[in-house]
C-alpha cells in the first residue's frame, strides 16, 4: 500500500520525463528517408513506429498536457521529436528487459501491490455507482427526520451536506456487511504467536546497556538515565532477529495458500515510520494482520472480475511506471553525487553572488484607484494632495508621515498605525511571488531611511512609502550557502544525467523518421 502511494505521487514526473523528453533532444537526430509503407513513419533497432502511434500520442500529448495549443502542436518539428521520444520510450522498455528490473526483489512486490490496488479501486468505484446510491427520496426523508439539526434551512441549502452524511453512513454499512460475508466463506487458518516478539528482560537491558555505554553517554550516564531508549533501541534489535529466524515458517492460509511471517515483516517495513509507530506492541501487530487479511480477501474477490481490458491496460501502464521509475534511478539518480570541495569551489567562485538583499521597515500610504475613471482621478487628486503635505517644498517643514496616512490611507490594517507595517520587505526566493512583487520591491528597497519616495501606482493602488528603517545587503557565510549550492549543483547534474541518458537511448536507437508519411500526416489534418 505505501509502495503504491509513492508511485501515485512519483507517476506524474515519470510520465513529463519520458514523454516529453523530445524537448531536451536535438531535431537533427533521426536520419530521413522515404517509407515504401504508407502506415509506417519511423523504423528502429528492433521495431517501427506507425502513423496510428504517432496520432494517438499526439492526441494524447494536446488532452494532458496542452489542449489550447493544438495548432502548435501538430507541425512537422514536433511530430518528429514525438517520434524520436517514442524511439526512446521502446529503447527504455528494452533496457528494463535487459537488465531484468521485474525480476528484482524489491520491485517485484511493488509490482505485485499496483494490479492489487487498481483492482481495489475499481470495486470501490462500481460499488459507489451500482449499490451506495443516495436517492432524493434519502435526503428528503433525512430532512423530515432532523429538521431541528438544520435550524430552518431550506432543503436545496443542505442537500449536498445530507448527501455526504448518507454516502459515508451507505458506504460504512456497505463494506462492513460485504468483508462479514467475505470471512463467512473463507477459509482461514492464522498462527497469532508468530506475532510474539519475546520482551527483553531486564538483565538482557542491562548487558545491552554495557555493550553500548559509548552510545548512551559513556561514563556520565547510569543505567536509569537511559533505561526506556535502551528499551526501545533492544526490542527493535530482537523484533528484527526474531522475524528474521521465523521468516519462512507460515503466519496464516487463505483458502489453502500460505503467507509466510517473512512477508508480513515485509508489508510492515514498507509503512511509513509515522505507521510503523503505531504497530510496535503485539496487539497492534494482531490489528494489522488483520487488515492484511481483509485486504487480500477483497483483492482475492475482485481479481477475476475486475481485470477486464480497462483495468488490465492500467496495471500494464502502472508496472511500466514503476519500472521507468526504477531505471531512471539506477541511471541517473544513483549515480549523483556532489563533493564538499565541489561546493566550496562554487561558493569561493561566485562569492559576489551570495548577497543577501537589503531589507527595510516601512509605512505607507495606499489609496485605491476605484472602478470608474471619476473615481481614478479623485485618487490621483488624493495622492497629490498626500504628497504635497508631506513634501511642501523648500524651507517647508512636512506634516508627520503617521497622521498623513491615517487621515488619507485607505489600508484599514496599517492606517490606524501610521501606516506602519511590522515586517521586513526585500527581494524574496520565491519566484512566483517575486514576480508579482518585484515592481513594489523595486520602489521601496532602494530608498534611504526616513527617506519618503514620490506616489507610484501598484496593484490597482497609488503608493506614498517611507522607510523607517533599514539594512544593507550582506554577504551569505558559506555555512548558510553550502545546502542551496549542493542542491543546485544536484539538480545541474540531474538534468545533465537526464540528458545523456535520453541522447545515448537515441543513438543506441540507429532511428529513422520518414519525412514524407509525417507531412502526408500533416496534409489530412
Amino acid at each position: 500500500m505505501a509502495t503504491f502511494s509513492v508511485y501515485q505521487k512519483k507517476r506524474g514526473a515519470i510520465f513529463i520525463f519520458f514523454t516529453l523528453l523530445f524537448i531536451m533532444l536535438f531535431a537533427g537526430c533521426g536520419k530521413e528517408k522515404s517509407s515504401s509503407d504508407p502506415d509506417v513513419v519511423a523504423v528502429y533497432d528492433g521495431g517501427q513506429i506507425t502513423r496510428k502511434e504517432v496520432e494517438d500520442n499526439i492526441e494524447n500529448l494536446v488532452q494532458r498536457v496542452a489542449p489550447d495549443m493544438i495548432e502548435q502542436i501538430k507541425n512537422k518539428e514536433v511530430y518528429k521529436r514525438l517520434i524520436q521520444s517514442m524511439a526512446v520510450d521502446q529503447m527504455v522498455k528494452a533496457k528494463i528487459k535487459e537488465k531484468k528490473l521485474d525480476k528484482k526483489d524489491n520491485i517485484k512486490h511493488a509490482l505485485k501491490h499496483i494490479s492489487e490496488e487498481i483492482n481495489i479501486n475499481e470495486m470501490h468505484s462500481r460499488a459507489h455507482d451500482s449499490k451506495i446510491k443516495v436517492s432524493q427520496t434519502d435526503i428528503k426523508i433525512y430532512y423530515e427526520n432532523n429538521r431541528e439539526t438544520f435550524k430552518k434551512r431550506p432543503l436545496n441549502e443542505v442537500k449536498e451536506d445530507i448527501r455526504d452524511i448518507l454516502q459515508e453512513k451507505k458506504e460504512t454499512e456497505y463494506f462492513k456487511s460485504y468483508m462479514e460475508d467475505l470471512k463467512k466463506n473463507a477459509v482461514i487458518t492464522r498462527e497469532d504467536r508468530l506475532l510474539k516478539v519475546p520482551v527483553p528482560s531486564k538483565t538482557d537491558l542491562k548487558i545491552f546497556f554495557e555493550e553500548n555505554r559509548t552510545k548512551y553517554g559513556g561514563p556520565k550516564k547510569s543505567y536509569s538515565d537511559v533505561k526506556d531508549q535502551v528499551l526501545t533501541d533492544l526490542s527493535k534489535k530482537k523484533e528484527h532477529k526474531w522475524f528474521k529466524q521465523n521468516k519462512n515458517r507460515t503466519l496464516f492460509t487463505i483458502h489453502g495458500k500460505r503467507h509466510t511471517v517473512g512477508e508480513f515483516y515485509e508489508e510492515f517495513n514498507e509503512l511509513a515510520f509515522s505507521e510503523q509507530e503505531k504497530y510496535q506492541t503485539y496487539d497492534s501487530k494482531i490489528d494489522l494482520l488483520e487488515r492484511i487479511i481483509q485486504r487480500l480477501l477483497v483483492v482475492e474477490d475482485t481479481y477475476d472480475q475486475m481485470l477486464d481490458t480497462e483495468t488490465k491496460e492500467e496495471v500494464s501502464h502502472a508496472r511500466e511506471d514503476i519500472l521507468k521509475q526504477l531505471l531512471h534511478q539506477e541511471e541517473v539518480d544513483d549515480k549523483l553525487e556532489i563533493k564538499d570541495d565541489q561546493v566550496k569551489a562554487y561558493y569561493e567562485q561566485h562569492k559576489k553572488e551570495f548577497k543577501k538583499p537589503p531589507r527595510v521597515r516601512i509605512s505607507y500610504i495606499r489609496i485605491g484607484f476605484g472602478q470608474t475613471d471619476d473615481e481614478g482621478q479623485r485618487a490621483k487628486l488624493k495622492v497629490k494632495e498626500a504628497y504635497k503635505k508631506l513634501k511642501p517644498g523648500f524651507f517647508k517643514k512636512g506634516a508627520s508621515f503617521e497622521n498623513i496616512a491615517m487621515e488619507y490611507s485607505e489600508d484599514p490594517e496599517t492606517a490606524k498605525n501610521g501606516g506602519k507595517l511590522d515586517k521586513w520587505i526585500s527581494e524574496g526566493e520565491n519566484i512566483i511571488e517575486e514576480i508579482s512583487s518585484h515592481r513594489f520591491h523595486e520602489k521601496v528597497t532602494g530608498l534611504s531611511k526616513d527617506e519618503i519616495s514620490s506616489p507610484f501606482q501598484f496593484n490597482g493602488s497609488w503608493y506614498i512609502v517611507m522607510v523607517k528603517e533599514r539594512k544593507e545587503p550582506e554577504q551569505v557565510t558559506y555555512e548558510d550557502a553550502r545546502d542551496h549550492i549542493k542542491e543546485a549543483l544536484l539538480q545541474q547534474k540531474h538534468e545533465e544525467l537526464t540528458y545523456g541518458m535520453g541522447e545515448t537511448l537515441l543513438k543506441q536507437a540507429n532511428l529513422i523518421i520518414f519525412d514524407d508519411i509525417i507531412e502526408s500526416m500533416l496534409k489530412n489534418k
